[in-house]
């Protein structure tokens, strides 16, 4: 799916023993920088993926293989968005803290901090509803929302083709849903959340800043904690949350996700540089400013480059 939307070359890489069993692999995928350097990626637009790693194999044994394979391929190196164990070649770099939640089977032992039970109580006050749907119109309701939340913050929002591949291919299929807020007919806020074998994954939040404020947001929040404790998932993973963002590191904390480091590991011929492709103060202003197909247009033309 992200291959097809950025068009990628995407391939796994395996390690394979004499009998062609594969021991391990990492979904992987091609991806060229602004300066047309190639570099390869596992996997870009994820805030988390292991390698995988077939029980009994020796892990460094397994990503020694992998190395000497990146090392002598044509790439300039492959990032893992995960930690893997240490060796030469190998450099791992904090990209921030992961939040999640073994969840509990008696949603009793949910305890959110006042603060969040506080909201959430004045959204279930004033009626909020949330609903569940995997349906294109489900999806095409939070872009707007999403578009709305992406200019407010002065970043482009990633093409409208991603979101449609994400319902055809990913949550049409029952492999994810959206959860709308909703008020009197206005949708105050939406989530897109992806689920596979016993996991649930909160991967996209969105709000109408031109709203009142209502707690609207936390009832997702609630509501989801509830639908996973209903439906039997063992974890629920609210993503990556950036060092310095200490509001929503608190935030998440609150709700009782456990904040863990998130640690990327780069496997290159010499240590990796630190640039990658930001916005400025500049263009974030004009991005705020501007009407919502500026901050559409700017996804359409750079997002791919901030793999």
């Amino acid at each position: 799916m992200i291959a097809d939307c950025y068009h990628f070359d995407a391939f796994v890489i395996a390690v394979l023993d004499e009998q062609s069993e594969i021991l391990a692999g990492l979904p992987t995928v091609a991806a060229h920088s602004p300066l047309d350097r190639l570099r390869w990626i596992s996997l870009p637009f994820t805030d988390v993926c292991p390698a995988l790693f077939r029980a009994g194999v020796d892990a460094r044994e397994m990503v020694g293989a992998v190395r000497d394979y990146v090392l002598a391929g044509p790439a300039t190196g492959l990032q893992v968005r995960d930690a893997l164990p240490e060796a030469d070649g190998l450099y791992p770099v904090q990209a921030g803290y992961i939040h999640k939640m073994d969840v509990p089977r008696d949603p009793s032992q949910l305890h959110p901090h006042k603060r969040h039970r506080a909201s959430r109580n004045v959204a279930v006050r004033m009626g909020v509803k949330i609903t569940h749907g995997n349906a294109a119109e489900d999806v095409a309701t939070f872009y707007r929302l999403h578009t709305l939340t992406r200019r407010r913050h002065g970043v482009p929002v990633q093409p409208r083709r991603f979101f449609d591949l994400l319902q055809e291919r990913v949550l049409a299929p029952g492999n994810g849903l959206v959860a709308t807020a909703t008020l009197d007919g206005e949708v105050y806020a939406a989530a897109v959340y992806l689920q596979h074998n016993g996991y649930l994954v909160a991967k996209y939040h969105a709000s109408d800043p031109g709203l009142p404020s209502i707690g609207a947001g936390h009832l997702i929040e609630w509501d989801m904690m509830l639908y996973a404790c209903n439906e039997g998932f063992r974890s629920l993973d609210v993503g990556r949350t950036d060092a310095d963002a200490e509001g929503l590191r608190f935030y998440k904390s609150g709700w009782g996700f456990v904040e863990s480091p998130l640690v990327y590991t780069t496997i290159s011929r010499t240590p990796p540089s630190e640039g990658t492709l930001t916005v400025g103060e500049l263009p974030k202003r004009i991005i705020r400013s501007s009407p919502l197909w500026v901050c559409r247009t700017a996804g359409e033309l750079l997002y791919r480059w901030t793999a």
